[in-house]
This record gives structure tokens, sequence and C-alpha cells, in this order.
């Protein structure tokens, strides 16, 4: 990746994938901060109203499933993986949304049992 901090070359990042499934340990780290890179990038890009660390972890696990499946015939790399995260990041969001509105019910319900 060199100097380019913030940019993922899809080169690079194909040819990393293609090596990590030939040969995982060796080439771990570097796809991990490939990834790590990725996934803070979209969250940050999107503003998710999620907690960063939790959805990292959430999305590092769901890529550890999916990796095996990649081939370079189903698109980029870049843009494969874009679009699991943005939609995991979606799901994730929605899931919070929905659990946080039900304890905001559940204490307007209890309120109103004490009144």
């Amino acid at each position: 990746m060199g100097n380019k901090k913030y940019y993922i070359d899809n080169k690079e990042f194909e040819a990393l994938l293609l090596a990590y499934k030939e040969n995982p340990k060796e080439n771990e780290d570097e796809l991990v901060k490939m990834f790590d890179l990725l996934i803070t990038n979209i969250i940050g890009s999107f503003n998710f109203k999620i907690d960063p660390d939790d959805a990292k972890q959430d999305c590092f696990a769901l890529i550890l499933k999916i990796i095996k499946n990649f081939t370079p015939k189903k698109g980029t790399a870049f843009n494969y993986f874009t679009t699991i995260i943005v939609n995991n990041l979606k799901l994730l969001y929605t899931k919070e949304k929905k659990y946080k509105l039900k304890i905001e019910k559940f204490i307007e319900m209890q309120s109103k049992k004490l009144d």
C-alpha cells in the first residue's frame, strides 16, 4: 500500500486476496490492514450512527465467512467487498435503530405504569 494510507488499489487488493486464499498465514496481516482501511473508510464516509468498533468487528467476522467466495469473475474486489460491507452496516444500523425504539417504548410504558 505504500504511502497511500487512505487509498486501496484494486489490483493490489485482488492480488492480496488471491494470495491469501493460497497461503492465509503468510498474507493475513496485510489483508487485515487492507480490510481495516476499507471498513474504516466506509464507516466514515457513510456516517452510520453505530458503534464503529462493534461495526468493524462485525464486518470482519462477515468478511472471514465470505472471503472464500470471492473470485475476480464476481467483479472487482473493491466493489464486491464494499457492497458487502455497506449492506452489513445498513443492517446493523437498522437493527440498532429498532432496538433503541423498543427500549424507548418500554421506558415510556414503564413510566405510564408509575403514573
